[in-house]
């Protein structure tokens, strides 16, 4: 069952805004006016589809908000400050915004931080029209009806998922939890650790009046806002709160429900794609599904695209593999493939999902030129295929991105912009790691945290056995199961490793190269070229993560601007 977020309330912008010139208020054709409307049932799941739709825009989207680009908030940002992949592009001068971030030089205008920010507080304000027009006070006629309570409670997830996004990237953010006036101030909150476990306290609130799914197989359940997923919210609020305990407890609930278990470890390969929509992994997807007659910025995903893909322009084309608009981007790191390659081996199956070889790209992938190179010989000497530039890649230690490449299988027949898959906000993997985390923190007298560690590792086929439940083994397998997942950044600074981790961010940017280009040799080689890998900090010296200022990110530029009562975080 596909289901499609499209905002059916064209009022939802207008409800924002009110003038005061007479000569501006027109009455608008096809347009509900505020008052009239959150009347019904049917209303009430008319302006949740619009929180999905909102949800599914703002978290995936590139687009420019009126504070900058945000390139999907989900994952780029946090991303971006990682130190599992390369913030690449075609060279050195190009994703300059996802760059400051890496090298831990972002300033308060950087446009990805302020576009990120600001995408959250739109989820919110959607969230927020539904629930608090059904939540007024004397209560709304139709508060107790257990349909209106479905809704309102699933907004309530949302709302308190957007927070705790923001509570981790900015410590101290404003919760927003009601309809503000439109020249209000809001401060900031009292502390990272309020907004966490506002978010938590938010979960606990909704819990009762969700649904939960059916049985593993239940695709329909999986995108939508169920008890499960409410747990794993509350669970990540309160880990990152060190409440263990309490994390431990609310993440347990998923797990005893009996209603996820990991797909296969043939099957990961899947995961983020049109082959692995809504699977038995997935405790929350955002659906989407393409609409021709709305406009570009409106659709699904529309630079998700290039971000998230190879280098084309510098690639001999494979039209039956990867799509041929990439902007290369977002390459794995060589830390990242070292340490997968040492644990888990070349064979493993999360090597073979997540990441692939040059060696596979030039001779397993598909290539126009296939009709005539048949054998391993012919293909090692044809000039159509691989890296085909004389630069090389930039930001690429010869290993490629496969995880999250907006594959050929994925696009949209009628319009290859955009993709037809399932944008994954929370897989079970990460419960099960999450949970583990917290059985190495207060115990595992039961031997629940090693059993999850273990159906991980195992699942993943790694050469490099689970026997312990610590925290040296749940770290190495989370940095490498939700690697791309945008969990890494948050993690380290959780754990405290951020500035181990993170010091040399931005220090080390290689190009790898083919010698069939740049030496003229008869057969493909690649290489690494290592002669202005270190252009950044050579530029930037002392850049990287410093301790007491780089936990969290700046509150932007333009928000202070027009919000004095925002404090602006140590540092910036």
């Amino acid at each position: 069952m596909k289901r499609f977020y499209i905002l059916i309330l064209a009022c939802m912008a207008a409800m924002t805004f009110t003038s005061c010139e007479k000569n501006l208020d027109i009455d608008q054709k096809g347009v509900i006016p505020a008052t009239q409307f959150y009347q019904t049932v049917d209303d009430a799941k008319s302006a949740l589809t619009s929180v999905y739709y909102s949800a599914g825009r703002w978290f995936s989207n590139s687009m420019q908000t009126d504070a900058g680009w945000n390139e999907c908030p989900l994952l780029s940002m946090w991303e971006y400050a990682s130190d599992d992949m390369f913030v690449a592009g075609e060279n050195k001068g190009d994703g300059a915004s996802g760059n400051e971030i890496q090298s831990f030089r972002a300033t308060s205008n950087n446009g990805c931080i302020a576009g990120t920010y600001e995408a959250y507080y739109y989820i919110i304000n959607a969230c927020n029209q539904l629930i608090c027009n059904y939540e007024t006070e004397p209560a709304h006629p139709l508060a107790s009806d257990s349909e209106v309570k479905r809704c309102v409670a699933e907004a309530r997830v949302i709302r308190a998922y957007a927070h705790l996004l923001l509570a981790l990237g900015w410590g101290t953010p404003p919760i927003i939890d009601y309809m503000m006036a439109a020249d209000e101030k809001p401060y900031n909150s009292e502390s990272q650790e309020k907004v966490l476990q506002w978010c938590a306290d938010e979960c606990d609130n909704a819990i009762s009046n969700l649904q939960s799914k059916s049985s593993v197989t239940d695709v329909a359940k999986s995108l939508v806002i169920t008890k499960e997923f409410a747990y794993a919210v509350k669970g990540k609020a309160l880990i990152n709160k060190k409440d263990y305990s309490g994390a431990k407890a609310a993440l347990y609930e998923v797990i005893k429900s009996g209603k996820y278990q990991l797909v296969d470890g043939a099957d990961m390969k899947n995961l983020n794609h049109i082959g692995g929509k809504a699977s038995t992994e997935a405790v929350f997807e955002l659906a989407y599904n393409w609409e021709g007659s709305l406009g570009n910025y409106y659709r699904s995903q529309p630079n998700f695209r290039p971000l998230w893909n190879w280098r084309s322009s510098r690639m001999a084309a494979m039209p039956g593999e990867c799509d041929g608009n990439g902007w290369g981007w977002c390459n794995p790191s060589k830390k990242f493939v070292d340490k997968i390659l040492e644990y888990d081996g070349y064979d493993s199956n999360r090597r073979k999902a997540w990441i692939k070889s040059y060696d596979e790209v030039l001779y397993d992938m598909s290539y126009l030129s296939d009709a005539t190179c048949t054998t391993k010989e012919a293909k090692e000497a044809d000039k159509n295929r691989g890296i085909n530039h004389g630069e090389g890649l930039y930001g690429h230690c010869g290993y490629f991105m496969w995880k999250r490449l907006f594959r050929a299988e994925d696009r949209v027949a009628s319009d290859g912009n955009v993709a037809d898959w399932n944008l994954t906000i929370m897989r079970y993997a990460e419960v099960l790691l999450l949970y583990a985390e917290c059985c190495a923190q207060v115990g595992d007298g039961d031997g629940e945290g090693l059993k999850a560690l273990k159906a991980v590792n195992e699942r993943a086929g790694s050469q490099t056995s689970v026997t312990a439940c610590d925290m040296a083994t749940v770290k190495t397998e989370k940095f490498l199961e939700c690697w791309l997942d945008g969990t890494r950044f948050q993690d380290l600074v959780r754990w405290g490793d951020a500035a181990t981790e993170l010091g040399n961010g931005g220090h080390y940017y290689p190009n790898f190269c083919d010698a069939m280009f740049t030496m003229s040799e008869s057969k493909h080689r690649g290489y690494l070229e290592e002669a202005d890998a270190t252009w950044c900090v050579d530029l930037y010296p002392g850049i990287g993560f410093k301790a007491g200022k780089n936990e969290v990110f700046p509150f932007p530029f333009v928000e202070i601007q027009v919000n004095p009562n925002i404090t602006q975080n140590p540092g910036y």
